[in-house]
């Protein structure tokens, strides 16, 4: 995998190009998304991190680019880096049912 800081120069130029790729592509039917929320990255390098192979990509671009630190990319898929002070605590993803 490629690994862009948000300090090189081509990293905003790479974000728009994944979020260009990556707009409207729902994948293939083994398309996924997987947040990693590992509490060593979170202390050591302040961030959490996101993979995904479909839109769920250029979504996170475009809502929340401010909170990229950095980028990996490959040709299969991408992961995002925020600072964990962009990125809700993992209990409000959840859907409250009784």
């Amino acid at each position: 995998m490629k690994y862009i800081n948000k300090n090189d120069e081509r990293f905003n130029e790479i974000l728009d190009k994944l979020q260009k790729h990556y707009f409207h592509n729902g994948g293939d039917p083994d398309a996924e998304v997987i947040i990693n929320w590992n509490k060593r990255e979170v202390k050591e390098k302040g961030w959490v991190s996101f993979y995904g192979t479909n839109s769920a990509i250029a979504q996170a671009i475009k809502r929340c680019r401010s909170g990229i630190e950095a980028v990996s990319y490959n040709d299969s898929g991408a992961e995002l880096y925020f600072n964990v002070k962009y990125v809700r605590p993992m209990h409000t993803v959840l859907k409250v049912k009784k």
